[in-house]
């Protein structure tokens, strides 16, 4: 009779850890933030998205995507540690093992893991998907541009995988921008070109609920 009670107080204790975890929307480390949508579900494989702020603001990448997180189901990556004028390659190889432990913790599909910034954050989400095309199946660039030395590297840039540009004809970025979509499509990228008014600064809730629409569609039609 001990044995079943210790049992049955073990369940209710793990049922009781685990509404907890379920409630835990942002889940804060030393080097990122996780945020989980509120319908999480842990059965099944969700996506990613990997954010880089140009200051290492990672409240600030939660803040622009936790609507679309909730509203599709996707699971958020913010880092602390991406930020302008740091070593691009050493951050980026840091968020890729730190990635590696959100793919145990978390209901992760690892097809469907997206890199994202502004501006400077931007440009990493292009490097990303250049250094690690294994981990990284799409962009979404919010007035940002790809480094010189990656468009030099056309002969060894992944091929065929999807971006979207949040791009503001206001920004002094607006031309560049247009350039990087023209190279990745002559690489056979799927792209989506999406305006907002504004300039150099995060786009609205709106534009990054038309992407996750916009990707969710690529999604299914790459489907076997």
């Amino acid at each position: 009779m001990a044995k079943k009670s210790t049992l049955l107080l073990l369940v209710l204790f793990l049922g009781f850890s685990y509404c907890l975890a379920a409630a835990q929307k942002t889940v804060d480390y030393p080097e990122y933030i996780i945020y989980t949508p509120s319908n999480l579900d842990p059965t099944k494989r969700h996506p990613l998205v990997v954010g880089l702020s140009p200051g290492g603001d990672a409240q600030s990448v939660i803040n622009a995507w936790k609507g679309t997180a909730e509203e599709y189901g996707w699971v958020i990556f913010a880092s602390k540690i991406y930020k302008n004028g740091g070593d691009m390659d050493a951050m980026l190889s840091g968020i890729a093992n730190k990635l590696n432990e959100v793919f145990i913790n978390f209901p992760i599909d690892k097809s469907r893991v997206i890199a994202t910034g502004l501006s400077g954050g931007g440009m990493g989400a292009h490097a990303f998907s250049f250094l690690y095309p294994r981990l990284i199946t799409a962009v979404v660039v919010n007035t940002g541009i790809m480094h010189e030395y990656y468009i030099g590297q056309k002969y060894r840039y992944p091929r065929e995988k999807i971006a979207v540009f949040l791009a503001s004809p206001a920004d002094f970025r607006y031309g560049e921008m247009k350039r990087d979509r023209d190279f990745l499509e002559g690489l056979g990228w799927q792209t989506k070109w999406i305006e907002f008014q504004g300039g150099h600064t995060m786009a609205p809730d709106s534009t990054y609920r038309e992407a996750a629409a916009w990707l969710t569609e690529q999604w299914a039609l790459q489907a076997p």
